[in-house]
């Protein structure tokens, strides 16, 4: 046993530096925009001196591309639980759309911020991974039309998800509604 009797035994491990300055830089993305994520605003909120930033980024782009890097990593994983299951795979899809808060979400909102900004190559991330998700849906599936409907109704259940307190009708992404929604799918199924 590590550290001896009664010592407790970690089960998980805290963030890294290097995590936590991703983690801080995807934060501000999502709350403050990319004009918010400074160097010094991001050394500030992982909790390092800006002079720790720069020991493992010299850069805001080596930053983005840290955080390109967990983005395709968050959907190879995501990928691979649509591809263990493929005749649940419209499915999880669907309703993993209500995960607003999931560490792919968020980094998938990050990397959407850095998108509409400055970085056209969040751009083409962005549409590898869709294309990708795509070509899951289209082998667990094999319909083409019903691949665009199940991955309209997942954006459109992630918007509204997202709004949730703003006057969104919470019934759209009520689980309930959802299993309701994807009951009528299989009856229509491929």
């Amino acid at each position: 046993m590590p550290g001896g009797p009664g010592t407790p035994v970690r089960t998980g491990r805290a963030p890294t530096t290097l995590q936590r300055l991703i983690d801080a830089y995807e934060d501000i993305l999502i709350n403050d925009g990319e004009r918010s994520a400074t160097l010094d605003a991001i050394a500030v909120r992982a909790g390092v001196s800006k002079g720790g930033l720069t020991y493992h980024f010299k850069s805001k782009d080596e930053l983005a591309q840290a955080l390109f890097t967990r983005l395709r990593e968050l959907v190879d994983a995501d990928l691979a639980v649509m591809r263990s299951e493929p005749q649940r795979a419209a499915t999880y899809y669907i309703k993993s759309s209500l995960e607003i808060a999931s560490p792919l979400e968020r980094c998938n909102m990050a990397v959407t911020r850095l998108a509409q900004g400055s970085y056209p190559e969040a751009n083409e991330l962005l549409a590898e991974c869709r294309n990708q998700w795509f070509t899951v849906l289209m082998d667990a599936v094999g319909n083409e039309d019903m691949v665009h409907l199940v991955m309209l109704l997942g954006d459109g259940i992630y918007f509204n998800a997202s709004l949730t307190g703003t006057g969104a009708m919470p019934e759209e992404t009520d689980p309930r509604t959802i299993d309701r929604i994807i009951k009528l799918i299989d009856t229509i199924r491929y």
